[in-house]
């Protein structure tokens, strides 16, 4: 495989997703470079971000976190770009964000937090049931976590789990192999191997200051019964849809 084959493409996810795990991994491939970060997707900005995504030059990728709408759609179709497409269980999600907003002392959530001296318990609880009562509006994690969801059932487009580059060494490298195939129109390559070598030595998301453990299934030290009930009843369906569990008997 040779790089100048790849045309340019967007790298899509829902936050804390993985983002700056796989942005490393892809500039791994020789020559390949990324240019731009966009988000969050609200109509307003579509003739903003069609300008940076139709500047994108072959070997090079944009990144973001796009809400799906059908607009959104025609205009990465329009554009002839592919997409790859990062989801992750919204569990742990819930319990990123309860840590990742305590890093930045002058984080509206952060502040909010802080005054209202929430444990990391209650921030969790936040995430997953939304507020939209006063203080700091957000969505519940059903809501605001089906926002992004279309893009991946999209056609043309590539999921990716992000569990799926954190379980094994050996699932990193499947998962990079079926991008590599994605970008390069599935033509087999003798290469690939040796590419995928490349791209796993230039990731070291610990380097990324939105990065804080990269596992998978840190919410079962996290969640007690109350945020389990919690999270049932606002997101057991998103679950189950999403593949991450069977039922509701977790």
């Amino acid at each position: 495989m040779t790089s100048d084959l790849i045309k340019p493409f967007f790298v899509n996810s829902i936050a804390k997703s993985g983002t700056h795990l796989l942005r490393p991994l892809l500039e791994g491939v020789p020559n390949l470079q990324h240019d731009a970060f966009i988000y969050p997707g609200h109509l307003h900005q579509l003739d903003e971000h069609r300008k940076i995504l139709s500047k994108l030059k072959p070997n090079h990728f944009a990144n973001g976190h796009l809400f799906h709408s059908q607009e959104y759609v025609q205009m990465i179709k329009q554009l002839h770009l592919k997409q790859l497409f990062l989801y992750r269980d919204p569990r742990d999600i819930v319990v990123s964000y309860a840590y990742f907003f305590m890093r930045f002392p002058d984080h509206p959530y952060r502040v909010y937090f802080t005054e209202n001296n929430m444990s990391v318990k209650e921030r969790c609880s936040y995430f997953i049931n939304g507020n939209l009562t006063g203080g700091l509006l957000r969505p519940n994690i059903n809501n605001w976590y089906r926002k992004f969801l279309g893009w991946k059932n999209e056609d043309g487009v590539l999921p990716i789990s992000y569990e799926s580059l954190v379980h094994s060494d050996l699932s990193q490298k499947e998962q990079l192999e079926r991008i590599l195939h994605y970008l390069n129109n599935d033509k087999e390559s003798l290469e690939f191997d040796k590419v995928i070598d490349q791209m796993q030595r230039n990731a070291d998301p610990s380097k990324s200051l939105t990065y804080r453990k990269g596992t998978s299934g840190d919410w079962q030290s996290e969640f007690d019964a109350d945020l389990k009930r919690d999270f049932k009843t606002v997101a057991g369906d998103l679950l189950i849809e999403l593949g991450y569990e069977k039922d509701k008997n977790w």
